[in-house]
């Protein structure tokens, strides 16, 4: 096989496997706000508050980078994660539980695959999606589904990140805003 074939190979594969991670992580295809985040229920995870002096330490943990939207004034941060490295990273508010499975909850995914940035990219030209180009990144959401952004950044080449708000339109005002950082 030349260098040109494994190439397209990989690029496929990677395409793939963007096509897929987004399948089973991507909130709400159906407009209905509560319907579940990802297709693990957050319940059979790990999912636990974290303190402020834990935030940093989250990475390490994960394996990877895991992103956030930063400190948010009334909120506890639900840290979860699975045996796949899949993280979420909720802002819980008004006394509610860790793992409770409910999409009331601004919520960041950090979903770690080989080639996510390029997926993500060649995902953000397909039918019926809005290209997100925010702060060096690259991403998508479908309009008829206003409550999740998808998008990557080239820094990360291995990693994709889902927004999501239950309140219509709100992840995409999240992502424009810059607010979505790694955690320091």
């Amino acid at each position: 096989m030349g260098t040109g074939q494994r190439a397209a190979v990989i690029a496929a594969a990677a395409i793939f496997v963007g096509v897929a991670v987004w399948g089973l992580t991507a909130c709400n295809r159906d407009g209905d706000p509560v319907s579940p985040v990802s297709s693990t229920p957050l319940a059979s995870v790990d999912a636990r508050i974290v303190s402020d002096s834990e935030i940093a330490s989250l990475p390490a943990e994960a394996g990877h980078e895991v992103f956030w939207a930063g400190p948010v004034t009334g909120s506890e941060i639900e840290f979860a994660n699975d045996d796949a490295g899949n993280v979420h990273i909720r802002y819980l508010t008004d006394g509610a539980e860790a793992g409770e499975p409910s999409q009331a909850y601004l919520n960041i995914g950090s979903y770690p695959f080989p080639g996510a940035y390029e997926a993500t990219r060649n995902l953000a030209n397909g039918k019926g999606l809005v290209r997100v180009t925010e702060h060096g990144g690259v991403g998508f959401f479908d309009p008829s589904n206003p409550y999740s952004v998808i998008i990557a950044w080239p820094q990360q080449p291995n990693l994709q990140i889902e927004v999501y708000d239950p309140e219509k339109n709100r992840a995409l005002e999240i992502v424009r805003s810059g607010d979505i950082v790694p955690v320091p």
